[in-house]
């Protein structure tokens, strides 16, 4: 029995779902590719369905979802920064905050109803995504990957 893991990034920019199975990639695309919205940052339904089709699977086959970040890490590096940083940054917050407060925290309850209730659903570190996403497609058993990025849960 093979083992089916499908990867998806979405609600911040360029929204995007890989199959992977037994360690092979059988399809990866970003959402913007369907919906021609550049960097389209929405729930990858249409990346997903194409992904399944492609690697000819139904969402209660898979054996893990894996989201690129962990939420709840983020969301307390947010509040720290924000605390930390008071009164600047209010505004910026006022403004994320429905996305946070409505999308990202109920990532995990979007994918159950979007795909299976019963799916394990995975949260990866956001960096180590990163570095995953350069190492593992790459020619080399063994290399030592930095990732340098705006965001992410904790440095």
């Amino acid at each position: 029995m093979s083992i089916d893991v499908l990867g998806i990034s979405c609600y911040y920019h360029d929204s995007a779902a890989t199959l992977v199975r037994d360690g092979e990639i059988i399809a990866a695309v970003q959402e913007e590719r369907f919906t021609r919205r550049k960097h389209d940052p929405g729930f990858p339904d249409n990346a997903i369905n194409y992904c399944l089709e492609e690697g000819e699977i139904d969402p209660n086959e898979l054996s893990a979802v894996v989201f690129y970040d962990n939420p709840l890490q983020t969301f307390d590096r947010i509040v720290k920064s924000l605390l930390h940083a008071a009164p600047n940054g209010v505004d910026q917050w006022l403004k994320a905050a429905p996305t946070w407060l409505g999308l990202k925290l109920m990532v995990q309850q979007t994918i159950h109803e979007r795909l299976d209730p019963d799916v394990k659903v995975l949260f990866s570190d956001h960096h180590m995504s990163h570095a995953a996403s350069a190492f593992y497609p790459s020619p080399y058993s063994d290399a030592a990957v930095i990732t340098m990025d705006g965001v992410g849960e904790w440095a």
